[in-house]
């Protein structure tokens, strides 16, 4: 139980996160190039996702055996034959190959791509994970580029289009902003064992790029989706967008600290995007998609609704129930209905 704990933690923010996230992509893109979702290709390519994402992670803790243990860090591959290590990620590259192949012979190459951009990140004769630019932007590159420009390959969409170009740009920032906040809570561990990361060999502009990545992000995002509705007949998407986006833009620029660790950039795309495409399913008459959109941000978003207007109504009702006595002739903050004591005594 111990080793499935340990795979569950390290798997959980990918499975349940990006996973569902790249779900959203799939649909999103379908909807923009007005193609009916294809159930065959659609677990195609989630399982094709999930296959290279756990093999990734395989890679990466089997060269980071001996970083991993002079500083300390579990690492999965430590206690599992290398062949075994070997066998399960050629297995898992090699159903997800066959899977994207049966699907888009061009996307099979391009998972090929992938793969090679994840061995010279961690292969120890390349490693460009140690390389403090290169290696971020190699990550960016094989974890958050690749598998957009995967699924406009599988779709035949043109990637030259400005708004698939800024939808790019948006992941490439995000990836950016990611690795670097990745690197920087792992800095302890990376000193310990002699890796130059970026955030350690720039710690003094750390911060700097990461807002610069997370507006950069910001701005493409608004943007794809403003050239994605702006031919629609109903602009009230448009004008929708525009004024969650400049509260987006607010918590940015004001609480620049709080936006960046709470995910608000990518809280607002899955939001915007899943009511989007909830609307599209349901006028598809494809209801049994809709259990595809429920990312833990899109939930959090309505817990999180849901307990601001409780709170809005709680105000509400105060300033009723004080308005209400005062116009009787008694003024509640002089004379309130009851006292603390009061309270106490009653029960």
């Amino acid at each position: 139980m111990g080793v499935i704990n340990q795979i569950y933690n390290r798997l959980r923010s990918f499975l349940f996160y990006h996973s569902m996230l790249f779900i959203n992509y799939i649909l999103f893109t379908c909807y923009l190039a007005s193609v009916s979702v294809d159930l065959g290709v659609l677990v195609s390519l989630v399982l094709s996702y999930l296959l290279t994402g756990i093999s990734a992670f395989l890679v990466n803790d089997f060269y980071d055996q001996e970083i991993d243990l002079i500083a300390g860090k579990p690492n999965l591959t430590v206690k599992t034959n290398s062949y075994v290590i070997g066998f399960l990620v050629f297995l898992g590259f090699a159903v997800s190959f066959v899977l994207i192949q049966r699907t888009s012979l061009p996307g099979s190459y391009l998972l090929l791509g992938q793969f090679l951009a994840l061995l010279v990140y961690s292969h120890p004769s390349v490693r460009l994970k140690t390389k403090p630019i290169l290696g971020v932007i190699a990550d960016s590159v094989y974890a958050y580029i690749i598998p957009v420009l995967l699924l406009l390959v599988v779709y035949e969409i043109d990637v030259a289009e400005p708004k698939y170009l800024t939808f790019l740009l948006f992941n490439f920032s995000i990836g950016i902003r990611d690795i670097i906040l990745h690197q920087k809570e792992d800095e302890m561990n990376d000193l310990k064992s002699g890796i130059n990361s970026f955030a350690i060999r720039y710690k003094t502009k750390l911060r700097t790029v990461v807002i610069i990545s997370e507006f950069s992000a910001s701005f493409s995002l608004c943007l794809f989706l403003l050239i994605s509705f702006w031919k629609l007949e109903n602009q009230n998407y448009l004008w929708g967008i525009v004024a969650a986006y400049l509260v987006i833009l607010l918590l940015q620029i004001f609480k620049t600290q709080k936006s960046i660790e709470n995910n608000y950039l990518l809280r607002f795309y899955v939001v915007v995007t899943s009511s989007i495409i909830a609307l599209w399913i349901i006028n598809e008459n494809k209801y049994h998609y809709l259990i595809l959109l429920i990312h833990p941000y899109f939930l959090q978003f309505f817990i999180e609704f849901f307990i601001w207007v409780k709170d809005l109504v709680a105000v509400i009702v105060n300033y009723l129930l004080y308005y209400t006595y005062k116009l009787a002739g008694r003024n509640l903050k002089e004379k309130p209905l009851y006292t603390r004591h009061d309270k106490k005594s009653s029960n």
